[in-house]
């Protein structure tokens, strides 16, 4: 990256956001002993107040509640839910939250534990379930409707010669092989502000070989793991920019600040493992198009990746 790219005003806001989210943390941390309760609905204003003030003002965001489905079904407590803009106003104060107006849903946490990680994964495979997803398309095959994310200040891997990053990955696939039976299930982005971000990622990959015997059509899911190796990035601006490019597939007019953030490369490098489905868990709409298929560009539902 350039020099004029890697100081633009853009990651210094974004600096100054997750800083924002540190600061919290501490002072929380001083008084959490006091009153737990208190302490999490304090970081959970923290995370409402910060995706207020990045995604378009249109897009209600609201506290604890509860996702309705259309046959009646709820979802566990999340803690910060962004509708679309067109949810109905005489329904805002009702914390079950009708799944088609749910735009995204997030857990939130003052200090990450690995606990946390295998229960966010077991509730994104009960969300995926109440959204109305559709298919015919690789994207709408393999992505949920509803964005479902973990947002945490911090974590609990403090101690000397502890390996945070690497105790973060091996929860997030220990769960996810206990969990997830369709990469449609697959949590969208779980972010620590003082460490880093995992999202996921799924592909569509005719002609697989790995050259240890899986050749054929595969779907891939995985993790893409970004931290701060990097001068000019940050999770905070790395989370905000996924939830906006998700945002985006519904919302065309958010698509130009979206391109703008690509070009920055706001999400920064990152790297991570995958996980082979067969290609069966496409639809038959899919899998009879599937010579749409498109290598690189955007907003294209037939797109081989599909983050």
């Amino acid at each position: 990256m350039n020099m004029s790219t890697s100081t633009h005003d853009l990651f210094d806001f974004f600096k100054k956001a997750n800083s924002n989210i540190s600061d919290e943390y501490t002072r929380i941390c001083r008084r959490v002993n006091e009153d737990p309760g208190t302490a999490g609905d304090q970081g959970e204003e923290n995370w409402k107040e910060l995706l207020e003030s990045w995604i378009p003002p249109y897009f209600q965001i609201v506290t604890k509640g509860r996702i309705l489905s259309d046959s009646g079904e709820t979802s566990p407590q999340v803690d910060v839910i962004v509708l679309s803009p067109d949810y109905p106003k005489s329904l805002l104060n009702c914390k079950e939250y009708l799944s088609g107006g749910v735009v995204a849903a997030f857990e939130c946490k003052t200090t990450l534990r690995r606990k946390h990680i295998g229960e966010f994964i077991e509730h994104s495979k009960k969300i995926e379930k109440l959204a109305i997803n559709e298919n015919g398309t690789p994207r709408k095959d393999l992505q949920s409707k509803i964005y479902y994310g973990l947002l945490a200040h911090s974590h609990e891997w403090k101690k000397e010669n502890s390996n945070p990053k690497e105790n973060i990955e091996k929860a997030i696939w220990e769960y996810d092989e206990k969990y997830v039976t369709h990469p449609r299930e697959i949590p969208d982005i779980i972010c620590v502000a003082d460490l880093g971000v995992w999202k996921s990622q799924k592909m569509i990959v005719p002609n697989y070989d790995n050259g240890k015997g899986l050749k054929g059509n595969y779907v891939m899911s995985g993790y893409i793991a970004s931290d701060n190796k990097e001068e000019f990035f940050t999770p905070v601006g790395s989370c905000v920019f996924d939830l906006l490019q998700n945002i985006a597939w519904r919302y065309p007019s958010v698509r130009d600040i979206v391109t703008y953030m690509r070009k920055l490369n706001i999400s920064g490098s990152g790297s991570g493992h995958s996980r082979p489905w067969e290609w069966s868990i496409l639809s038959e709409e899919t899998q009879e198009n599937i010579y749409r298929l498109k290598n690189g560009g955007f907003w294209n539902e037939w797109g081989m990746v599909i983050d």
